[in-house]
């Protein structure tokens, strides 16, 4: 039996990763079943595209998520047609919870002929066993209502579902996709490495997935096994990223014998240079020592809220927030930048709770303030009918960016755009309150997020300025620029670009010409991305204007002025003569200060402007590596909005943009 596993991801998409879950179902489905199959997996539409085109399947598995199900769906379907007798199978978490739900989005997909509903592995082999008993024949199956652990189908219009299957409680019992080669393709290819040293979370948080009590239990893989999986991929990975995808990681004795571990094989294999994490939602100690033995960390630490209600309506009391807040802000002792997240939108929040969480971030130091929109996941309890009545959520509709590609399978080319559903408005946000907790984000990502103006914020601090309360003064006053006050109204155009329904947006997507419209990037932008890249490329000088006017009157009013005023002015020069015209590769810029901003600059600005006085001139240059990007990315300038984001995503680590600075030696 030929059996082809896909978990797609969309061609213009970020999630390039190495396809861990569906491959683990694969290798775990070849041990069991044995020589009577053979197994592929893929992630490139188009490479399945090409496999089908050239012999049928007996089964193809797809599985899905929030980025990839339309796209998943779409493939099915044309497989149904173009091969009747190929029998589809679909999993993982973008699927209801609640039964109901479950018989109707089932009875809109008759492409699907069997549903897993939670872990694949036994659930699959076990589906496999009951369609090889009546000869693979999908109907007789179906018609015999036979109820199959762990697998959902439709008889007759109703919902035939098996009763679950524990989670397995030996992971081992998974051969590994890595020793198993079923991923070598990917690492030759460059997707991101993914390891998993355990299932489950203890937490059950409402907004997410693994919030259900069927995931609580935490599973372990062997620390032989994980150990194995690290150096196979360390020998051959091409991609410079690690991704654990504990939902905790830091938080068990266990991950500290890891990162042990993976610290051998970033020293014999120079991989990789980056890790990135869920850090452990407590014991802070243990996650920091973690951190501490990994090179290249990003440890992200989301608290989602720090108002009390919120947390409380999500079932998040059981994770210390000051502890979250602590471990994220002590990551800069092992160089590594901290990060945190918050939601918009969750069940008892409001705007003045929204700005509260991210200052709360920022005073706590965290060095990336991130707001994400909450998306109503099929699978997570938030989704529910109760929830939503019970919290009074109203949600819209939206194109999920960068997934509305064109396919050819089959000499039929055709997209499959991917729709979130988001919640906008609840018992205590209206929806203007959220459009203002949108636009609060966008000052986050403009004048903190990523130490864009750093130096401007250090001073603040040493003048015992909190930089929450700049951030809420920037914010108030953005209007006051016309330039900003554009940019805002844009990116207020793109925000609403949301409907009301489903149905709504399905129908506007069938208009001729609409699909074309969202592939050019006019239309289903990452709003936030798009206008922070058009403000840092071509609106600086009015954010280096407007950010240091406000410093001017905020220190002002704390009687500290006279004390800096000269130092805050020449900052502001060195500010534009390194930032303006981010994309500009013109001749060098000169200056000349009296405080010495290079000695500053090496040391992040820790110095005190008064350790720094003397004459100093200064060269303000791109260097040729930086000439080298920003000529290849130039032609993407002329694609809008559109373009601006790509450069961005291209390289997201803004201050390697910035002109590089040294000292002139001036002769008399």
């Amino acid at each position: 039996m030929h059996i082809l596993f896909a978990d797609l991801v969309h061609n213009r998409h970020i999630c390039n990763s190495v396809p861990l879950g569906i491959a683990m179902v694969a290798a775990y489905a070849r041990e069991r079943i044995g020589a009577e199959i053979s197994v592929a997996v893929f992630k490139s539409p188009d490479e399945l595209a090409r496999v089908l085109a050239e012999r049928e399947p007996d089964l193809v598995c797809f599985s899905s998520y929030i980025w990839n199900t339309e796209l998943s769906l779409a493939m099915a379907r044309r497989i149904k047609a173009h091969y009747p007798s190929c029998i589809t199978v679909f999993g993982g978490p973008h699927y209801p919870l609640e039964f109901s739900a479950q018989e109707t989005l089932m009875l809109g997909r008759p492409e699907v002929d069997f549903h897993i509903f939670r872990e694949g592995e036994a659930a699959f082999v076990g589906l496999y066993t009951a369609l090889r008993s009546c000869g693979f024949a999908r109907d007789q199956l179906r018609s015999s209502r036979a109820l199959i652990p762990g697998c959902h189908y439709l008889h007759d219009g109703i919902l035939i579902a098996g009763p679950p299957l524990s989670p397995l409680a030996n992971l081992d019992e998974i051969p590994s996709p890595y020793l198993a080669g079923l991923c070598d393709k990917f690492l030759e290819q460059g997707h991101t490495a993914i390891v998993q040293t355990v299932r489950g979370c203890p937490f059950r948080c409402s907004y997410c997935q693994e919030g259900d009590e069927y995931f609580n239990p935490v599973r372990r893989y062997s620390l032989e096994r994980v150990k194995a999986e690290l150096w196979y991929i360390g020998r051959r990975a091409t991609a410079s990223k690690l991704y654990f995808a504990d939902s905790n990681f830091g938080m068990y004795a266990e991950d500290i014998e890891v990162a042990k571990e993976l610290a051998l094989v970033q020293q014999e294999c120079d991989w990789p240079e980056f890790v990135d994490c869920i850090a452990g939602k407590n014991d802070k100690v243990r996650v920091l020592k973690t951190a501490a033995t990994i090179r290249g960390g990003q440890f992200s630490a989301a608290i989602q809220s720090s108002d009390a209600t919120v947390l409380q309506n999500i079932r998040r009391q059981n994770v210390s927030i000051q502890e979250i807040m602590a471990t994220a802000t002590a990551m800069e002792l092992f160089q590594t930048h901290s990060f945190s997240e918050i939601i918009t939108a969750l069940p008892g929040d409001s705007l003045n709770a929204h700005v509260k969480s991210a200052c709360d971030l920022i005073d706590a130091g965290i060095h990336v303030v991130r707001s994400h929109q909450l998306i109503m996941l099929p699978g997570a309890e938030v989704s529910s009918a109760a929830s939503r009545e019970r919290f009074g959520m109203q949600t819209r509709f939206r194109v999920m960016h960068n997934t509305v590609n064109p396919y050819l399978l089959f000499n039929e080319t055709f997209y499959a755009p991917e729709i979130d559903e988001i919640c906008v408005a609840n018992d205590t946000m209206t929806f203007q309150d959220y459009l203002q907790c949108r636009c609060f984000d966008l000052t986050l990502e403009i004048f903190y997020n990523n130490g864009i103006f750093h130096e401007l914020h250090t001073l603040l601090r040493q003048v015992g300025i909190q930089a929450s309360s700049f951030i809420r003064c920037l914010h108030d006053r953005i209007r006051e620029n016309p330039v900003l006050a554009g940019l805002y109204a844009d990116f207020l155009v793109d925000t609403r670009e949301l409907w009301q329904s489903r149905r709504e947006l399905e129908g506007f997507l069938a208009q001729p010409g609409v699909l074309e419209r969202y592939h050019s990037g006019e239309l289903g932008r990452n709003e936030q991305l798009a206008f922070k890249a058009k403000a840092l490329f071509d609106c600086m000088k009015d954010l280096v204007c407007h950010a240091y006017g406000v410093a001017r009157d905020v220190i002002f009013r704390a009687g500290r002025l006279d004390e800096v005023a000269e130092y805050l002015d020449e900052l502001q020069r060195f500010d534009l003569l390194r930032k303006d015209d981010l994309m500009g590769c013109d001749a060098a810029r000169y200056g000349t200060f009296h405080y010495d901003f290079v000695a500053l600059l090496d040391s992040g600005f820790r110095l005190t402007p008064g350790d720094s006085r003397g004459d100093f001139t200064l060269k303000f240059c791109h260097d040729d590596a930086q000439v080298r990007f920003l000529e290849s990315m130039r032609g993407h300038l002329d694609e809008g909005l559109h373009g601006y984001a790509f450069i961005i995503s291209s390289n997201p680590k803004i201050k390697e943009y910035y002109r590089c600075v040294s000292r002139v030696e001036v002769i008399n």
